[in-house]
């Protein structure tokens, strides 16, 4: 614990004067602390989207939004935007999941479906039941652990910078 030693009234007019300073860049601080702490969440999001085989579009429109302020509490907004040219989005799809409620069936009556498999195989069908993509979660996750790691490093900024301009 640092220890404020004031021998006579300038060395307390100097600390009130720093004091007033520290008041004033306080929610500057305050900022810089939390978008530094959501810096190393973010670098975490983009390795599991990459060890989860997302694609480098995705990746890249992940990144980190404005901080709102409410009162006290600054909140800090984390982005995935990937928006394919037909206007799916992409990026919500892979981390919220999609379900398909309606079969695919074939334009005409009476007709089947037809496509290709992997192994090369041909196959028909008269309706498919496509699964959609699965729901992933990896951004309110990743969070969901960080979260104390996340607050302690705010702390531990918000402190430093506050010990910068005090000279403590």
């Amino acid at each position: 614990m640092t220890r404020i030693i004031i021998n006579n009234v300038q060395d307390l007019q100097k600390f009130q004067s720093k004091l007033r300073i520290l008041n004033a860049v306080l929610p500057t601080i305050q900022k810089n602390a939390v978008k530094n702490a959501s810096d190393d969440v973010l670098k975490e999001i983009k390795i599991q989207m990459k060890q989860e085989n997302f694609s480098k579009k995705i990746i890249d429109a992940t990144f980190l939004g404005k901080i709102d302020r409410a009162g006290s509490i600054l909140k800090q907004h984390f982005i995935s935007n990937y928006v394919a040219s037909t206007g799916f989005d992409v990026s919500n799809a892979r981390e919220e999941g999609t379900t398909h409620p309606n079969p695919t069936v074939p334009k005409k009556i009476g007709g089947v479906l037809r496509w290709i498999e992997k192994t090369g195989d041909v196959l028909f069908r008269k309706k498919s039941h496509p699964k959609g993509i699965e729901r992933l979660l990896i951004i309110e996750r990743t969070l969901e652990k960080n979260q104390t790691t996340i607050n302690e490093k705010i702390s531990e900024n918000i402190a430093d910078s506050a010990r910068r301009v005090l000279g403590v």
